[in-house]
């Protein structure tokens, strides 16, 4: 008894002895590398040239968070940055976001790493660095933050770590602490798909400001709503950010959180990754469809009741977008517009009875078209009618029926769905006629 006892205790010792290992090691791995007040030489890009050029910038770590260590460059600190931003930086970043965000208990490490995923670890330590320094401006452009891949990979100007560099103009601000999510998802975003399309990144960044409860980028949403021939989609390195907050938000209502974290994850870029995703989900929608609709939310979404396809929860629109409008039938006109932008029509339907609006519309690639009518009604104005248009050949002429009494106006919604290097041409006609006369074959 006493050997098979003292095994017994000799074998239960071991297992404590490997647990407490296991979880010396767990701490260990907890312990921060730096602490408040040591210096540390970084390479960070120079803004200041165009392409950027690499210098080194000597920085104290002012704080050590959870998730997070913070360095300040000394030319800024006290005076630009404080000691109360630290704190409040690490906060947000650690423990808690405004009460706007999708959970408020929750800071924006953790709210994005549930959403899109953890970030990569080249350096072994979990904790990300933020360096605040000036980043300074570039003919007139000032710089809020920004990501480099290149410390994720080894190279003479690699940091070799999670980084992000952040402006230290008011830095602990609701609008810099959106940047920092912004940047985050960009970080975590290249740990699953580094070479995706600039669009989509972006689009996905800027609902990561929403998520953590930061809708700080109204102005560029404004900017856009005035001029909704923007695409979303280009061929060139620049991006409408107004454009890819009102698209990431409205696939992150439309198609729920899910889809965000797999749109992230899935390997192919762009549309074809939107559509991989959508339908590895079994989600019974296409690119398509969710781009049509969202063009036709930004338009209703200050006007519409139930319907959730058309409207936004998360934010509201501050404008409605711009519009070309006439007052007065018939009308005959041009206009273009570049691929994956939109026009706005809108047609004031004076009161009338019995009446149909036909529209003759016009242009040598009448396939890369997405048209669709919106029909409001005086009695019906938060249950519009949304038809869809489907051109098959140069000179289209479709009847916009039933228009009644109560019909206020009608909203042609013009797209094209292939990205361009320039607008593409379209002319149109409308014309108020009896609903009696000549049917037209619209199959």
């Amino acid at each position: 008894m006493n050997i098979k006892f003292r095994v017994l205790f000799i074998y239960f010792a071991y297992l404590l002895f490997t647990c407490h290992c296991l979880f010396a090691q767990d701490g260990f791995k907890s312990v921060p590398v730096h602490k408040v007040g040591e210096k540390k030489t970084f390479w960070r890009w120079d803004l200041t040239a165009m392409p950027p050029e690499d210098s080194e910038l000597s920085a104290t770590c002012r704080g050590v968070g959870k998730h997070v260590y913070v360095f300040v460059s000394d030319d800024v600190w006290e005076v630009n940055v404080f000691k109360q931003d630290i704190e409040k930086i690490i906060h947000t970043f650690d423990c808690s976001t405004p009460a706007t965000s999708i959970n408020s208990k929750k800071g924006i490490y953790e709210i994005l790493t549930e959403t899109f995923g953890n970030p990569p670890d080249v350096d072994n330590d979990h904790r990300i660095y933020f360096l605040i320094t000036q980043l300074g401006e570039y003919r007139g452009h000032d710089f809020d933050g920004y990501f480099r891949f290149i410390d994720e990979i080894a190279g003479k100007h690699s940091n070799h770590m999670e980084i992000l560099y952040l402006d230290s103009d008011d830095p602990s601000d609701d609008y810099h602490l959106g940047v920092i999510a912004h940047e985050f998802q960009h970080l975590i975003h290249w740990q699953y798909d580094p070479k995706e399309t600039k669009w989509l990144s972006e689009s996905l960044s800027e609902v990561a400001m929403i998520l953590c409860g930061y809708y700080t980028d109204e102005k560029k949403v404004i900017r856009y709503l005035n001029n909704t021939n923007s695409s979303l989609i280009s061929r060139h390195h620049m991006v409408d950010y107004g454009a890819c907050l009102l698209w990431g938000t409205y696939i992150y209502e439309r198609l729920g959180i899910a889809f965000l974290g797999n749109l992230v994850r899935e390997k192919a870029g762009g549309i074809k990754g939107f559509q991989n995703t959508l339908d590895s989900m079994h989600i019974v929608d296409n690119f398509s469809t969710v781009f049509g609709d969202w063009l036709v939310a930004n338009y209703l979404h200050n006007k519409i009741g139930n319907n959730k396809k058309y409207r936004y929860q998360s934010i509201s629109l501050p404008i409605t977008p711009a519009v070309k409008h006439f007052l007065s039938l018939p009308v005959s006109e041009t206009g273009e517009v570049a691929g994956y932008a939109v026009d706005y029509l809108k047609f004031t339907i004076e009161r009338v009875k019995n009446k149909k609006l036909r529209i003759s519309f016009e242009s040598e690639s009448p396939d890369d078209f997405l048209i669709k009518v919106i029909k409001l009604y005086n009695d019906h104005v938060s249950d519009p009618l949304v038809e869809d248009v489907k051109l098959s050949k140069p000179i289209e002429a479709f009847d916009v029926k039933n228009l009644g009494m109560g019909c206020r106006e009608v909203v042609l919604v013009v797209s094209v769905l292939k990205p361009t290097n320039k607008p593409v041409s379209y002319s149109y006609s409308a014309s108020l006629m009896a609903n009696s006369e000549t049917k037209l074959n619209q199959d």
